[in-house]
């Protein structure tokens, strides 16, 4: 059993924080804060005969151990409607890793998005991004929960969570009892 909460928030201990501990309560796991490594953007080497490949950066360690993880959860919050720029750097760098034949495929993802108005109107093309994302690179994407949170402890206050959220937490759980 091993899963990856990877938060593609700037705050480490925002709502969106706040959502994957929820969903990973009780589940060993292990966390990355993106705002915690430094990511270039991607450079496309392919018209060049260079490797698709920057070495001056940590995306390949952190990639190196996303190899290790059967189970990934991406949380970002929505930002001017598409998820966090540290979170999409790290997906653009995806297409690095491909090119090197990476083990993406058979990986189960899960994504967890907060926003403050209408997120579940305004992250559809996050929803979308992911899985669009997962479909190229063989990957099995679980499905998404959106959450409405503004306030710095939001996620944490809840009471309820949608439907989506429970839905997804228990595909996530009878995976775990797969494995």
């Amino acid at each position: 059993m091993t899963v990856l909460f990877i938060n593609g928030s700037p705050r480490k201990t925002g709502n969106t924080a706040a959502l994957g501990e929820r969903l990973l309560h009780q589940v060993p796991h292990t966390t990355w804060h993106l705002t915690d490594y430094a990511l270039h953007f991607e450079h496309d080497q392919r018209e060049t005969g260079r490797p698709q490949q920057d070495l001056t950066d940590d995306y390949e360690q952190l990639m190196t151990q996303f190899a290790t993880f059967d189970d990934i959860v991406l949380g970002t919050p929505v930002y001017w409607y598409g998820m966090t720029g540290q979170l999409k750097v790290f997906m653009d760098r995806w297409f690095d890793s491909y090119t090197h034949d990476f083990p993406f495929a058979g990986k189960r993802l899960y994504l967890l998005v907060v926003g403050a108005d209408q997120p579940q109107i305004k992250a559809t093309g996050i929803m979308q991004a992911v899985q669009y994302s997962c479909d190229w690179l063989h990957m099995h994407f679980q499905g998404a929960t959106v959450v409405t949170a503004d306030g710095p402890d939001d996620v944490r206050q809840l009471t309820t969570l949608p439907a989506s959220y429970a839905a997804l937490a228990a595909k996530l759980q009878a995976a775990l009892r797969l494995t």
